[in-house]
C-alpha cells in the first residue's frame, strides 16, 4: 500500500517551529514483524500488554504477568543458595548465596557462609543454578500510559483513511459514552487533499470528541469537537514545538503533530480511578519483568499522570522505586511552568516516590524527518533539511539553567545528533561549577545519532548517555535509514564509542513503545554486531548499579551487598553461561523489593 504525502500550505518563518513531515515508506518489511512502517516510537496499547512485556521473537515465551502467589518471608529471613549471584559491586564479582532478613541483605558468600550467618530458623530457597541479580532499573519508560491504553480501541497500522473511519465509528458504537479514543494507526496514510481526517472523523463520529493516537507517539487525529475541546480554532497559530496541519487552502485537517497533540490529550477527561487502575496494571507488569526501579519519562502533569503516582505513594501501594520526570511543555509561559514544576518537586532519599527529573524534548524522530541533525539529511523525509528543535535555543538554555538551579536532573529526548549537541550545549551553559554540574548526572536518552565530535563531551560534562535496543533497532532499520541519512546509519546508537570515550552508559526499554523485559535488552545489546555492548556483565551493570548511581540511590540499591536493601531478581537460567541471542528467552522467576516478594512465576 502506498503512503500519501502530508503537505503544508504555509512556509516556515525563519527561526520558527512549524510544519514538518514526510512521504512515508509504507511497505518496508522486517523479518518476523508485521508489514508496517518502521517506528521508533511504536505505541503498544495494553490490550496487548503480555506481548508488549515479552521478548518479541518468534519463539520467545510470553510473560505470565499474574504468576503465582509470591512466597511470604518469615522474621528469620531466607537464604537463597546454589545460585549464580551477580553482585554488581565490581566486574567479575559473583557469589553462591545471599541472605535476606527484613528489608535488607544481611549475608553474601558461599552456601556455607550464608547459611551459618542466617541461622537455623531461616528458610532456604534453592536457586538451582539460576542467576540472581540486583533489581533491574529502567531509566526511560512510560508507565501510566501503558496501562491507560487498555481503554483505547486498537487500530492496525497501514490502513486507508476510509478503513480507519469505519473502525473508529465501530469503536464509538461499542463505547457509547464520552470521548472516542483509539491508538495504533498510521496517521499519514491519507491524502488530505482528497478528504481530510477531520472530515472523515466528523462524519464517523459527529456528536462526540475523538482522539486517535498514532503508532509513533508523535501525532494524533481529532474531529471538530476534539478541536473545540482543546480550544483550537481556524485562526490558532501553531504552538511552540508542534504543528496544526493544514491543507493547501489553509484549513485545519485534524492532524496534530509533535507537541500540538498534547493540547487535545490535555483536554481528554480521564478520571482518577482510571489513571489509578492504569498505574496498578503497569506496576504488575513491571514486577513480572523484574523491574524494581523506574524513571517514568511521561511526566504529563497536565494529564494528571504525576498525580496518580502521588496517590499511589501516599496509599503505600507502589511496588517500585520511582524517580520520575515532569514534562516541560514548550508552549507554556516560563515563569508559570517553573512554579508548577518546582511545586511538584519531591526528592526525599529512601522514599518510594521521588519526582526530581525534568523531561525536555530536544527534537522528534528520524523516521519522520523531525529529528534534529548537525548536517542535512541526505534525502530529507520532510520539508526541513535538518529536522527541527522543540525549543528555541534561548528558551532551552533558560529552562536548563533554571531547572538545574532548582535541583532537578534533566532528561533530554535527543534522537538526532543535532539534538544531542544542543542538549550538551545547554548543560555546558549552566551557571554553576562544572564539577557540581557533572555530579547531577543530567542525561540524554535515545541517542540514535551522536556526532563524533560530541562523543567525548559526555565524559567531560558528566552527561549520561541512555540507550534503548528495541526489537527493531537492527540491521534492517539501519538499511531503511540509509535513504535518509546515508553513511551515518552505520553509527546508529553508538554505545561502544561512548564506552571507549569514558562516558557513562545506561540501558532502558522505552516501554510501552518497545518491549519491557530486561533480558531481551541484554540479549539484543550484546548480540549486536556493530556498536554493541561488550558482554553480558556490562549490560547487566548498565541496568543495575550504573543507573542506581545516576539516580543517586546506589547507597541503597543497585548491587547485592550487605546492608543494602533487598531488591533482588531471580532469572530462570544462568545468563552468564549461554549465547547472547538465547538470553532473550530467559524469564523472571521472582522479583523482590525491600525484602518482599512481589512476583513469582513458579513455586520455590
Amino acid at each position: 500500500m502506498g503512503a500519501g504525502r502530508i503537505r503544508f500550505s504555509h512556509a516556515a518563518p525563519t527561526g520558527s517551529i512549524v510544519g514538518l513531515w514526510m512521504e512515508c515508506v509504507a511497505n518496508v518489511r522486517y523479518p518476523g514483524r508485521p508489514s508496517t512502517p518502521h517506528a521508533m516510537k511504536r505505541r503498544l496499547i495494553a490490550a496487548a500488554l503480555v506481548v508488549a512485556c515479552a521478548p518479541l521473537t518468534e519463539n520467545a515465551p510470553e510473560v505470565d504477568i499474574e504468576g503465582v502467589d509470591p512466597p511470604a518471608i518469615g522474621d528469620a529471613g531466607i537464604a537463597i543458595t546454589n545460585g549464580v549471584v551477580y553482585l554488581a559491586t565490581e566486574r567479575g564479582a559473583f557469589a553462591e548465596a545471599v541472605g535476606i532478613r527484613g528489608d535488607s541483605i544481611v549475608a553474601v558468600g558461599t552456601n556455607t557462609e550464608v547459611l551459618e550467618a542466617m541461622g537455623p530458623d531461616a528458610e532456604q530457597w534453592d536457586a538451582s543454578g539460576r542467576t540472581v541479580v540486583p533489581g533491574f532499573h529502567d531509566l526511560h519508560l512510560h508507565v501510566p500510559e501503558a496501562g491507560a491504553y487498555e481503554n483505547f480501541c486498537y487500530l492496525p497500522p497501514e490502513r486507508t483513511g476510509r478503513v480507519y473511519a469505519n473502525l473508529i465509528a465501530a469503536c464509538a458504537a461499542e463505547n457509547p459514552d464520552g470521548w472516542v479514543t483509539a491508538a495504533g494507526a498510521s496517521l499519514w496514510n491519507v491524502d488530505i487533499e482528497a478528504r481530510s481526517p477531520l472530515e472523515m472523523l466528523d462524519e464517523a463520529v459527529p456528536n462526540r470528541p475523538v482522539l486517535v493516537i498514532d503508532d509513533l507517539g508523535h501525532a494524533a487525529w481529532t474531529n471538530s469537537l476534539g478541536l473545540a475541546a482543546a480550544g483550537i480554532t481556524a485562526d490558532s497559530p501553531d504552538p511552540q514545538g508542534g504543528v496544526f496541519q493544514r491543507d493547501s487552502d489553509g484549513n485545519l485537517t485534524g492532524l496534530l503533530l509533535e507537541d500540538a497533540q498534547q493540547l487535545v490529550r490535555n483536554a481528554l477527561p480521564v478520571s482518577d480511578a482510571t489513571l489509578d487502575s492504569a498505574l496498578e496494571t503497569s506496576l504488575q507488569v513491571l514486577a513480572a519483568n523484574g523491574v524494581t526501579t523506574v524513571s517514568d519519562s511521561g511526566g504529563y502533569y497536565l494529564q494528571n499522570h504525576t498525580q496518580a503516582w502521588i496517590r499511589a505513594a501516599d496509599a503505600g501501594t507502589l511496588t517500585v522505586r520511582a524517580v520520575n520526570d515532569l514534562y516541560v511543555y514548550p508552549d507554556l509561559p516560563f515563569d508559570e511552568q517553573m512554579a508548577t514544576l518546582t511545586g511538584l518537586y519531591r526528592n526525599t532519599a529512601g522514599e518510594r516516590l521521588r519526582i526530581q527529573t525534568a523531561k525536555i524534548y530536544a527534537d522528534g524522530i528520524l523516521d519522520l524527518g523531525s529529528a534534529l541533525l548537525v548536517d542535512p539529511y541526505d534525502s530529507a523525509p520532510g520539508p526541513y533539511e535538518r529536522g527541527f528543535p522543540y525549543f528555541q535555543t534561548d528558551a532551552l538554555n533558560q529552562y536548563v539553567n533554571a531547572l538545574h538551579q532548582a535541583g532537578f536532573q534533566i532528561e533530554f529526548h535527543a534522537v538526532g545528533d543535532g539534538a544531542v549537541r544542543i542538549s550538551l550545549d545547554a548543560v555546558e551553559a549552566i551557571e554553576a561549577d562544572p564539577t557540581e554540574i557533572a555530579a547531577r548526572h543530567h542525561r540524554t536518552t535515545h541517542n540514535y545519532l551522536i556526532h563524533e565530535d560530541d562523543v567525548p563531551r559526555f565524559a567531560e560534562l558528566g552527561v549520561v548517555a541512555d540507550f534503548q535496543f528495541g526489537e527493531e533497532t537492527n540491521a534492517s532499520y539501519a538499511t531503511f535509514l540509509e535513504d535518509f541519512i546515508g553513511e551515518r546509519a552505520a553509527r546508529l546508537l553508538p554505545v561502544a564509542d561512548m564506552v571507549a570515550a569514558g562516558g557513562t552508559v545506561t540501558l532502558s526499554s522505552d516501554w510501552d513503545a518497545d518491549a519491557l523485559i530486561p533480558t531481551g535488552i541484554i540479549s539484543r545489546s550484546v548480540h549486536r554486531q556493530l556498536q554493541g555492548v561488550a558482554d553480558v556483565e556490562s549490560a547487566v551493570r548498565m541496568l543495575t548499579i550504573v543507573p542506581a548511581q545516576v539516580l543517586g540511590h546506589d547507597d541503597l540499591v543497585g548491587s547485592i551487598e550487605v546492608g543494602k536493601r533487598a531488591d533482588i531478581v531471580i532469572l530462570s537460567a544462568d545468563i552468564f553461561d549461554m549465547r547472547a541471542q538465547d538470553i532473550d528467552n530467559v524469564l523472571i522467576d521472582l522479583t523482590m523489593i525491600d525484602g518482599e516478594a512481589i512476583y513469582a512465576r513458579t513455586d520455590f
